[in-house]
């Protein structure tokens, strides 16, 4: 079978969802070699891959998935980005969090460790997480509970989605980004029906807002910065793809126009895990800067596309509330209480 689909995808030749069903089996099987794994995710990178096989992956890993019931239901919404952009930045999406949740929308975020590597001081967001004292890799228990107490919750990709923990390894060899960058966003187990997801470049935005309604996420917004990174630019512009249903329209989202000054000073490049978490603390005690510019843009978009703000300047200034008055530090400080009330490791 992977020569067969080794060799369509050599000959640049579009994969059908049932190659993609029986290439999927393949990459997550534990007896498959790595060379084997690795030779069929390059191929697949090299070709490009289609809008309809990066659907039919992603239905494949939901399919998989151990389900997060709940979130969908509520109206949660997830900030999910794609990594792999060539310009690293700060974990806006993992703070942004808990400030959508402490303006009044549930958060289902789904999220995993840096494919870079920590050895290249790179915090994925579970990296973050962990740092901050949030046994999110190891217990199931733990988000089930922190999403009953206080609708938010952290979902590790590796505990939801056990079979694509045998890619890992080979993902990390390769140093460059695969197809399972673009399903991080794609594949929340928790089914939400609002999202933001930051990408890497505009033509990505595109493909995922174009991807993720077929998906059943009702509204959202993609956006790429014109640096190239995954986030919104606190300092200069954003393309970004806003879809309701099936309608998408593309808009340029300037900081200048939206931001203070001083949220749009200073770095927000990437930090090691436990600087990381220092950052985050600071941020939610109403400290100022460009990351927390970038904060304030994708927690604005969340209220916004979730319907819980009228706009996206609306949503900023929601965000910005939750910032300035204590409750996205309260609900960091609550979270981390509940973290240490119990033993959670391995807690299903």
């Amino acid at each position: 079978m992977s020569d067969r689909v080794l060799d369509r995808l050599l000959a640049r030749q579009e994969l059908t969802s049932g190659e993609i069903r029986l290439l999927v089996a393949r990459l997550v099987e534990p007896a498959t070699d790595d060379l084997e794994r690795a030779a069929l995710l390059v191929a697949l990178r090299t070709k490009g891959e289609t809008g309809a096989e990066i659907q039919a992956f992603a239905k494949e890993l939901r399919r998989r998935a151990t389900p997060f019931p709940g979130p969908r239901a509520d109206g949660a919404v997830d900030l999910c980005g794609s990594g792999g952009a060539l310009v690293p930045s700060f974990n806006i999406g993992t703070v942004s969090a808990f400030v959508v949740r402490a303006a009044g929308c549930p958060v289902a975020k789904h999220g995993n460790r840096s494919a870079r590597g920590s050895q290249q001081g790179y915090a994925g967001s579970s990296d973050l997480l962990e740092a901050l004292g949030l046994p999110i890799a190891t217990s199931w228990g733990f988000p089930r509970e922190s999403y009953r107490r206080f609708g938010l919750a952290f979902l590790h990709a590796p505990l939801f989605h056990t079979a694509t923990s045998a890619v890992m390894a080979v993902r990390r060899g390769l140093g460059i980004p695969t197809i399972f960058n673009q399903l991080g966003p794609l594949t929340n187990p928790a089914g939400v029906r609002f999202q933001v997801v930051g990408c890497p470049t505009p033509g990505q935005a595109e493909r995922v807002a174009q991807v993720l309604p077929a998906l059943g996420v009702r509204s959202g917004l993609a956006v790429a910065s014109a640096e190239g990174a995954d986030e919104f630019s606190p300092r200069g512009t954003s393309a970004a793809v806003l879809w309701t249903g099936r309608r998408r329209r593309r808009r340029t989202i300037r900081s200048a126009e939206l931001l203070e000054s001083e949220d749009r000073r200073g770095p927000w490049g990437p930090l090691p895990a436990a600087a990381a978490a220092d950052e985050t603390a600071r941020i939610l005690a109403g400290g100022g800067g460009a990351r927390r510019g970038s904060v304030l843009l994708t927690s604005g978009a969340a209220l916004w596309v979730s319907g819980r703000a009228r706009s996206l300047p609306d949503g900023i200034a929601q965000a910005r509330g939750a910032l300035d008055d204590g409750r996205a530090e309260a609900l960091l400080h609550a979270m981390q209480d509940l973290a240490r009330s119990r033993s959670w490791d391995g807690e299903r």
